[in-house]
């Protein structure tokens, strides 16, 4: 099962969307694990990939995770706390396919099929 960090500023906003996001993996079958994380805390270990929130990115938060090799994908600005996990956890679905692995997420086109 591949694990994905939530990092968003203070840390309640992550705990509020990685709880939402478990519940939807866990009520749809998807294979993820989602976990909280503060964006200072963050490693390679962490996890197989890191969601940043759009509130925490900047230019030298991801020339730091690039340099350690950390890999990890900005969530749209809709994703607020447990608001907008839809769009998270199609973010995080399409991140999977664009990079060689594959994702039980449906993926943005498919998702606007529905």
């Amino acid at each position: 099962m591949l694990t994905v960090a939530i990092v968003c500023g203070a840390g309640a906003s992550s705990t509020f969307l990685a709880r939402r996001l478990t519940d939807i993996a866990a009520s749809t079958g998807i294979g993820l694990r989602f976990v909280p994380s503060p964006l200072d805390s963050v490693t390679p270990e962490t996890a197989d990939l890191v969601a940043l929130t759009s509130h925490v990115v900047s230019d030298a938060v991801t020339a730091d995770f690039g340099a350690r090799g950390i890999d990890f994908v900005v969530l749209p600005a809709t994703v607020r706390g447990g608001f907008g996990a839809d769009d998270a956890l199609t973010a995080i679905g399409d991140y999977f396919r664009d990079n060689g692995g594959e994702s039980e997420v449906p993926s943005s086109a498919e998702s606007k099929e529905n």
